[in-house]
């Protein structure tokens, strides 16, 4: 639904060669742009594959309660997925769980959003639907003149053939505190609000929190739950993934203020 069969069967073919030929049980892309990966630093393992496959699950499941009337799902993927493009790995993501549960929403909706909220660029949701006008792609996120990755994510980027106007990137400068953080999200709301989806995919990233190892804003606990909150007053069923974070403390408290604000 999100990827090409090349891609799975080579992911599928290298997982097969890491004992092999990997290091330690790891196979590692060469270089940046090489073996279909957008980095050097996703590896596979001979497991990957299947790990990632259960994950994805994990936000397909998410899709279908709210498909059956349940008004939010909060997925906790990992690994997660939003750089995982059509056909390349990057950013520790290795199947695009946002696009999968976009993809299973759109069986039965005409229009989907996908708000991404993670401190990187989710380039591979964008890569997935960016000549689709059927889902709008929302992401506020670092710069790519200083975060990750530096080549996607301008403001510019906008979609392309009928899906043009249905891109909209916010990035936004390092030490990014809530006021002005929220201004940004309240600029993907309004647009959100004219699109007028059935459903809402929150491809949400604590990485945003203060003191990520790498973030790079300066967002607090309790700002995911006005973050919770103006996402269910869109009005529609929401499914919520976990994207980045890698503060395990802040996982914990930035997950439970988007539940509380969801709720």
């Amino acid at each position: 639904m999100a990827h090409d069969a090349a891609y799975v069967q080579h992911l599928r073919d290298r997982c097969a060669e890491a004992d092999v030929d990997g290091l330690n049980g790891e196979w590692f892309p060469y270089v940046f742009g090489r073996d279909r990966s957008l980095d050097t630093g996703t590896p596979l393992q001979r497991n990957t594959v299947e790990l990632a496959w259960h994950s994805a699950c994990v936000a397909l499941t998410a899709a279908d309660l709210v498909r059956e009337g349940v008004p939010a799902a909060y997925a906790l993927c990992r690994p997660p997925g939003h750089h995982a493009s059509r056909g390349a790995t990057g950013g520790y993501c290795y199947f695009n769980n946002a696009a999968l549960a976009a993809a299973r929403l759109l069986d039965t909706a005409e229009r989907v959003v996908v708000l991404d909220l993670d401190i990187h660029h989710g380039n591979g949701t964008q890569d997935i639907f960016y000549a689709s006008e059927r889902v709008l792609y929302c992401s506020i996120h670092g710069d790519p003149e200083w975060g990750y990755p530096p080549h996607t994510g301008f403001a510019e980027e906008t979609g392309a053939g009928v899906g043009t106007g249905f891109s909209f990137n916010q990035p936004l400068p390092m030490n990014t505190g809530w006021p002005e953080y929220f201004v940004a999200l309240d600029r993907a709301l309004e647009r959100i609000s004219r699109f007028d989806p059935a459903y809402v995919v929150l491809s949400q990233g604590f990485d945003t929190f203060e003191g990520d190892r790498w973030g790079g804003f300066l967002l607090r606990a309790p700002d995911y739950a006005v973050i919770g909150r103006s996402v269910r007053a869109i009005g529609r069923p929401v499914v919520a993934l976990l994207e980045g974070g890698y503060e395990p403390e802040n996982l914990i408290a930035g997950s439970l203020s988007l539940l509380e604000g969801l709720s």
